[in-house]
């Protein structure tokens, strides 16, 4: 059991330039690290068991982590963007549009294992249930 102090503690690491801690969750080990996305951008990657893999991005894909939905982050996208919707909805009309169609609103869910803020990824890593956390044995945090 992680205490509220430990927590505060956390995002206070998560927040540096050099953050990196380590979680047992389950059978799995989740490490967090802040590592540089792209220029001048730097974000929290969480690995499970040191790696992350293209199959855990998507639930239906053979392959996928059940863990992945507590540790990743969940997205949504729209299959047609609000601007496409809108145009083949003034060419053929709502009723013709709802037959040719029918996915039109449908929004795909995948999991992300990068969090831009410490404190998103505290705020949900706090709901998990049997979460704790694995201190590192030289006492350096990075």
């Amino acid at each position: 059991m992680i205490t509220k102090e430990q927590w505060i503690e956390i995002e206070n690491d998560l927040t540096g330039m050099f953050a990196s801690v380590k979680f047992q969750y389950g059978e799995h080990e989740i490490s967090v690290s802040r590592e540089r996305v792209g220029e001048g951008k730097y974000e929290l990657m969480v690995y499970v068991d040191g790696s992350i893999k293209g199959a855990w991005h998507m639930p239906d894909k053979e392959g996928f982590l059940p863990v992945i939905k507590d540790v990743w982050r969940t997205r949504k996208k729209a299959i047609y963007s609000p601007q496409k919707k809108a145009k083949i909805i003034k060419d053929l009309g709502k009723r013709l549009t709802k037959e040719v169609y029918p996915e039109l609103d449908k929004t795909i869910v995948y999991y992300s294992p990068d969090f831009t803020t410490a404190k998103s990824l505290v705020r949900q890593y706090k709901k998990l249930e049997g979460i704790t956390l694995i201190k590192p044995e030289d006492g350096f945090n990075g």
